[in-house]
């Protein structure tokens, strides 16, 4: 792509609680020079965004205060394509992008504008690879969704373990299999309101899926796994099972639907192996426990389903309304570490994601603004163009760029050590 674009990155939907905290990411990690824009629909709300971020960040490469600021309206597509067309990049934090996405992935496919996106709405993903992957490809166009914390541990884990596998054992993945073995985070308005519109437009099928997850005669591979006959060997597993190689009880992980399906499409167009599949769970103290996780989520999730009972938890502040989040220092103390297991031929290999912030945000904001950073300079004729997960898209170079940022992506022929419990809420990270 052309330098003679005006700017490198723009973040859209500056205003929001992650856009906000991008451009501060990007404003303190880019390179000096980078040129960064500010998007939404609202001018005085972006220039406010301008103006305490420059008060805040007095100091840094990039000047805040000469950011420029680019409005439009999510559903106007002729607006769109001529905002992205003056950007080498998009990075998009405005969901639900079931509502609010389709037309900007439109314009930047249009103008051959390169776009990545936190959603972890994988029916709307898939829907937009659909629709516009076959014009992508043709223009060279990088559309890289799910780039934060759903689901770039996911996907990026399967990533790096099919990549040791081939490169250390010459051998193809079979099935792998994670588990959150510790985890302390918040939740933000925004983000609960793109999960109730996932739920709401795509209940049918959430609720197939979650009905195969409560089977116990579930073993967590795909029907091409077992039409390739490709061994279960230790995955066996329902919504509550115990792990013999963690020794600990699991139990329904929240993000497993979506980070099974992301992982299991990226492993199938990178051929990690024939019928590759994935599956997740969360790691409990014990049975009681994971029964009370269980129950404590889908509940949870039943609450949210509801206007009347919604809005009551609005009302008392149990959940955040949308523009509202974790603070700074519960972002800075949160943590989350996920355990990886894969089969191959000749034995297991081991993976260990892990992150020293709220997950939801402190790791998201350094998944996104690395993603949108990669896509913006590290661009290469390895990089696969189309609509995607980001593992397909950018692969080493993203988990490279990650690496270097200090998120830890460790992978072996030996468990990889992971002692915290993760409805412990952190009380303590891991020694």
């Amino acid at each position: 792509m052309s330098d003679s674009r005006k700017y490198d990155i723009l973040v859209w939907g500056a205003t929001s609680f992650t856009g906000t905290r991008l451009v501060e990411y990007l404003a303190l990690n880019s390179p000096p020079g980078t040129r960064v824009a500010l998007g939404g629909r609202n001018k005085s709300k972006l220039e406010g965004v301008k103006q305490s971020l420059a008060a805040k960040l007095a100091d840094v490469a990039i000047d805040i205060g000469a950011m420029d600021i680019v409005v439009g309206d999510s559903a106007d597509l002729g607006r769109l394509c001529e905002i992205v067309a003056q950007t080498k990049v998009v990075a998009s934090t405005v969901g639900p992008y079931t509502v609010y996405g389709s037309e900007l992935v439109r314009a930047c496919v249009t103008e051959g504008t390169d776009y990545c996106d936190i959603t972890g709405e994988f029916p709307w993903v898939k829907r937009m690879h659909r629709e516009l992957n076959d014009e992508a490809v043709s223009k060279n166009v990088h559309i890289a969704s799910m780039c934060g914390f759903d689901c770039i541990p996911a996907d990026l884990g399967c990533f790096m373990l099919a990549q040791y596998a081939r490169d250390e054992l010459n051998q193809p993945l079979q099935h792998a299999k994670g588990s959150i073995v510790g985890i302390r985070g918040g939740v933000s308005g925004g983000t609960l309101a793109t999960l109730v519109n996932q739920i709401s437009v795509e209940r049918k099928l959430l609720w197939r899926k979650l009905k195969s997850m409560l089977s116990s005669n579930s073993d967590g591979r795909s029907s091409a796994s077992r039409q390739a006959n490709v061994p279960s060997k230790s995955f066996q597993w329902g919504i509550i099972h115990y792990d013999d190689a963690l020794q600990r009880w699991q139990t329904f992980w929240i993000m497993s639907m979506v980070n099974s399906q992301t992982a299991g499409w990226a492993g199938r167009t990178l051929n990690y192996g024939p019928g590759f599949s994935y599956s997740e769970s969360m790691s409990a103290r014990n049975l009681i426990h994971a029964i009370g996780i269980a129950v404590g989520l889908l509940y949870g999730l039943l609450l949210m389903m509801f206007g009347p009972t919604r809005y009551i938890l609005y009302a008392l502040k149990i959940v955040p309304r949308p523009g509202e989040g974790p603070s700074e220092e519960f972002t800075r103390n949160g943590f989350f570490s996920l355990h990886l297991e894969a089969s191959t031929a000749s034995g297991a290999v081991y993976g260990k994601v892990s992150g020293t912030s709220d997950p939801g945000y402190g790791e998201t904001i350094t998944y996104m603004g690395e993603s949108a950073l990669c896509l913006a300079f590290d661009r290469d004729k390895k990089f696969r163009p189309g609509v995607y997960p980001p593992s397909v898209i950018m692969g080493a170079a993203l988990l490279r760029r990650l690496r270097d940022k200090g998120c830890q992506f460790d992978v072996g022929r030996a468990p990889i050590a992971a002692v915290a419990i993760a409805s412990d809420q952190g009380s303590k990270k891991e020694q």
